[in-house]
């Protein structure tokens, strides 16, 4: 968390004028479900997925310089747009894979909440519950999937979906804790419109939490060389030596203190 606020205290102006393009965006969509419903039903679903894909577009497009900030570099414009040649691909199929899965959803748990509803079928309220559960998770997974493509070479679509849920499912706890900390930047940004922390600022938090993170893999790699046995010790392999994994970064990062926020150059 204290990597978040200096990154993105120190990139504010980089971070803040990057949120500019998905503002217009949601605008645009906005408008566009507004118009589209009132020429047909169903022209309002062709909206959100085409808007979900170009949002997608530009969640990877933060993306590569949130991967910059976390690695202690400093982001540029030029690497924002000239990102999207080889992004547009991956974010657009993450965008429209996410808005039509939850269409399909939404359109199932209602159809399972008025059998419950209509009848008193219990199935219907468990298997929307079941829906619920499955987008809590997917949530909570997918915060992973922009910053493994960024933060490990070689991660396309598939690789990303995949290992964004055994991220999650390593590290449950620490993927609620870092989801909470998001919902919290979300709700921050609906109050703002957007502006901060905006999507970018969400883009760093998770690109941030998941490079600090996969530290732990780098150390049970390592562990694993040195030690056969290591990989089947559930015990050992709980005991993560963070302090001495987190020491470079924390003395790359140094201390900061409150006057040194206001006035950098003293």
């Amino acid at each position: 968390m204290k990597k978040n606020f200096c990154d993105g205290w120190d990139n504010a102006t980089s971070l803040l004028l990057q949120n500019v393009l998905p503002i217009l965006l949601g605008t645009i969509i906005f408008f566009g479900l507004k118009i589209s419903i009132e020429i047909n039903a169903y022209l309002p679903y062709a909206v959100l997925i085409l808007g979900a894909g170009a949002l997608g577009i530009l969640s990877f497009m933060n993306g590569a310089n949130s991967a910059k900030i976390a690695n202690f570099d400093a982001p540029s414009f030029s690497t924002f747009f000239s990102s999207f040649k080889y992004v547009w691909k991956i974010g657009l199929s993450f965008g429209i894979m996410i808005a039509v899965t939850l269409i399909l959803i939404f359109n199932g748990a209602l159809y399972y909440i008025r059998m419950f509803f209509s009848n008193g079928n219990y199935v219907g309220l468990l298997l929307a519950s079941a829906l619920g559960w499955f987008v809590l998770i997917s949530a909570i997974a997918l915060q992973w999937f922009v910053p493994l493509y960024f933060l490990q070479s070689d991660n396309g679509f598939s690789k990303c979906l995949k290992k964004s849920f055994i991220v999650f499912f390593d590290n449950a706890g620490f993927s609620v804790k870092v989801f909470v900390l998001n919902i919290i930047l979300f709700i921050v940004s609906i109050v703002t419109f957007s502006i901060i922390p905006g999507l970018s600022g969400l883009s760093l938090s998770c690109m941030n939490a998941l490079r600090l993170r996969l530290y732990k893999y780098d150390w049970i790699e390592k562990m694993n060389a040195e030690d056969p046995d290591f990989i089947n010790n559930r015990d050992k392999r709980a005991e993560v030596p963070w302090d001495e994994l987190l020491k470079e970064d924390s003395e790359t990062l140094g201390p900061r203190t409150l006057t040194s926020f206001i006035f950098p150059w003293k």
